[in-house]
């Protein structure tokens, strides 16, 4: 058993070749549907998390972070179906969203550009120009967006385990030699891989969950999560004296501990938090 995840350009049967893979070694075959789940569990638009995957990032997004966010939503969705194992992932970098998991199938697919500007002009009904341009536009944004949140090529061949031209190449080859390549000992996963695959989810969903509140290191061993919080800078209102000041560092120190533990108790998986906020200065 194993997971794989299929990289491909916009209208390159990406689709077509992840639906029967998935058909043939009897997996899940997953997409869009990530985005749904993230959407409902996180209660952020889908239009949002679509934008956050799809869009180069914009000035806005680089002194916010607000993409890692919606970013940090989709991670947590997905290692939800990869740790159930037997799964098709063919969304946007699915490969860079789960780079910790050894033995996932890195799958890259690649079609000439003629042949994807005539597919976009009978899916969209376009003109060969504007079919170009449309992807042409494509390709930018998803360069852009990867080299932006992963400093990586999206086309480095280096990043994948197979790349598969389809050309000469037709798309049932390329299921077999995926589907072959698949049951090889290199992607079958053992009871370690499937336990950090566990171990994983939690953290991702620990991450997603503290988003809002503080930015913390998370990780988990067996369910039994440790939480480390840097110490944040306050500024000061006004003249305090050093007593005052010492409360109000511990009162934020305890409450933002108490918000920690509170929004964890939720989090699928957790058996216990161990959290360590550190104390806040004065700037």
């Amino acid at each position: 058993m194993a997971i794989i995840t299929i990289s491909r350009g916009s209208y390159s049967h990406g689709k077509e070749i992840a639906e029967k893979v998935a058909e043939t070694l009897g997996y899940e075959c997953v997409s869009r549907e990530i985005l749904l789940e993230a959407s409902q569990y996180f209660k952020i638009s889908e239009k949002k998390l679509l934008e956050s995957i799809h869009d180069a990032p914009s000035m806005l997004d680089r002194i916010t972070h607000g993409r890692e966010k919606y970013i940090a939503y989709i991670r947590a969705a997905l290692l939800d179906h990869v740790q159930k194992d037997k799964v098709v992932y063919h969304g946007h970098a699915g490969h860079l969203l789960i780079p910790e998991i050894r033995h996932v199938l890195k799958v890259r697919v690649i079609a000439e550009m003629d042949e994807r500007i005539a597919f976009v002009q009978e899916q969209r009904k376009l003109s060969r120009d504007e079919a170009a341009a449309f992807l042409v536009n494509e390709d930018k944004q998803r360069a852009r967006w990867t080299r932006y949140l992963y400093k990586a090529d999206i086309e480095d061949p280096h990043m994948y385990d197979i790349c598969l031209h389809i050309g000469g190449l037709k798309i049932p080859d390329a299921c077999d030699i995926i589907c072959t390549a698949a049951k090889s000992e290199a992607f079958t996963t053992t009871p370690e891989s499937q336990k950090t695959i566990t171990d994983l989810a939690i953290v991702s969903h620990a991450k997603a969950a503290l988003k809002e509140v503080c930015d913390a290191e998370v990780k988990s061993i067996d369910g039994m999560v440790y939480v480390e919080v840097p110490a944040q800078r306050i500024r000061r209102t006004g003249i305090a004296s050093p007593r005052l000041q010492r409360h109000v560092r511990e009162t934020i120190q305890d409450d933002l501990t108490k918000e920690i533990l509170q929004i964890l108790q939720s989090v699928p998986g957790v058996k216990k938090v161990f959290c360590n906020v550190e104390r806040p200065y004065y700037s």
